[in-house]
């Protein structure tokens, strides 16, 4: 059968001496599961507050309409619920520097398709604290020099972070941007 179609029927019993009676009747197949939402973005912020937005899923004509299922709250933590029918929502109340997440999945009659997810900061912070200079080790190996760290988690970092490292030598200091891993070399 096809999704979101509208089926009628004409049932009855049979036995060795005939037929019933005849009950006629009508049904609407559930419409299709839609694909997931995309382009998930955070396109405005506050201190306190983000919009997040995204594109609808690919159009079918096994569903009439969409709504869309949001969960969100702080990272690592039950967050809320909540539908919309638009591909817009605002998000109040939020800490900045604090690391928060987002689903959104679209769902017809037929269920709710896949869900996409975005971390995101209402507004990032400067970080709670540096790397731990303790940890940090060298070694000369050649013409290269190894340091690690151990890094900050998101919560320590209060927004995604960079590290940079800052070289001195005769010809002057050079500053290097490392993207957010343990180790570089």
């Amino acid at each position: 059968l096809k999704p979101n179609t509208e089926y009628t029927f004409n049932i009855a019993a049979v036995n060795i001496n005939g037929t019933g009676p005849v009950l006629n009747g009508m049904s609407t197949t559930l419409e299709e599961v839609p694909g997931p939402v995309k382009n998930l973005m955070k396109t405005a912020s506050t201190d306190n507050s983000v919009t997040i937005s995204w594109d609808p899923p690919e159009p079918s004509d096994g569903y009439k309409s969409v709504t869309y299922t949001i969960n969100h709250g702080v990272l690592n933590t039950t967050g809320q619920a909540m539908t919309t029918e638009t591909t817009e929502t605002g998000i109040n109340g939020l800490e900045p520097g604090t690391p928060y997440y987002i689903t959104v999945s679209a769902g017809t009659t037929g269920g709710n398709g896949k869900e996409e997810d975005l971390i995101f900061f209402s507004k990032e912070q400067a970080p709670t604290k540096l790397v731990n200079i303790s940890t940090i080790k060298t070694a000369w190996s050649g013409n290269s020099l190894n340091i690690s760290w151990e890094p900050l988690t998101l919560q320590e970092a209060r927004g995604f972070p960079v590290y940079y490292i800052y070289l001195n030598d005769s010809s002057g200091p050079v500053k290097r941007g490392i993207e957010p891993t343990a180790n570089t070399t």
